[in-house]
């Protein structure tokens, strides 16, 4: 009793910048969402997200143009396509005048709809690792890891930025799948099936990287096994693939 009552007590792990944090979960994401256990702040990842974003919505509209891609997100409906090629010249011009308008309106309104959407999602993810994983997580804990998880994300704005500049093909450009890092990019728009195509692009690097990052840091915020909350996540990434492309097919 003596010797177990004088036995070091592992120190803490020293408090990090944010800096730190947002370099850390690249090389180190344990360390970063450990650190959220001390302080679930939330808003610099949050801030930097909508920066990147907003730089991608003026490239595109810049390099692209919002005309071409509500043209190109037209191309993968074929129903839509269909109904389009049935209009008169004045009313196919009415219809793309409102895309174009609502393309552009969600596009510049992205900061909050990403707010909105990490909300909804931590809820989920919070009410799913405490009821079937038994961890304590708070939701302020919940919305962190996700915003912090969401940093690799980022990556993917930088190279659509990079490959516009570089000169590639606008006439294919789609705001949802912008670079090749799954396989739909490879897929033709215009003889693509809907539904292969949408599954296709699940199978993403980036989204397969934000589904493991989100898993490991529930899972070490819960201080619960990594595996665990992988396996969660890999959960939640079949259901919603096969879910969104039913309805796709629909």
């Amino acid at each position: 009793m003596s010797t177990a009552s004088t036995m070091p007590v592992a120190p803490s792990q020293p408090a990090l910048s944010e800096p730190e944090r947002l370099i850390n979960v690249f090389f180190a994401p344990t360390k970063t969402f450990a650190d959220l256990r001390r302080s679930a702040s939330w808003w610099v990842p949050f801030v930097l997200i909508s920066l990147f974003s907003y730089a991608l919505v003026f490239t595109v509209d810049t390099k692209v143009g919002f005309e071409q891609v509500s043209e190109n997100q037209i191309k993968m409906n074929h129903r839509a396509m269909e109904q389009m090629d049935q209009l008169s010249p004045a009313d196919r011009a009415r219809r793309m005048d409102v895309s174009v308008k609502i393309t552009k309106g969600i596009s510049y309104a992205i900061p909050v709809l990403i707010l909105l959407s990490d909300v909804v999602i931590a809820a989920i993810l919070m009410a799913t690792f405490n009821f079937g994983l038994g961890t304590e997580i708070r939701f302020g804990q919940s919305l962190a890891i996700v915003m912090y998880a969401g940093i690799v994300t980022l990556l993917r704005p930088v190279l659509a930025i990079v490959s516009l500049f570089a000169g590639s093909n606008v006439e294919a450009f789609n705001f949802s799948n912008p670079v090749g890092t799954n396989p739909a990019y490879y897929m033709s728009l215009d003889s693509a099936t809907g539904w292969l195509y949408h599954l296709a692009s699940w199978f993403d690097v980036f989204t397969i990287w934000l589904f493991v990052l989100i898993g490991v840091g529930f899972a070490v915020v819960g201080k619960k096994k990594i595996s665990s909350g992988i396996a969660v996540m890999i959960g939640w990434f079949v259901v919603l693939a096969l879910v969104s492309t039913a309805w796709s097919a629909l």
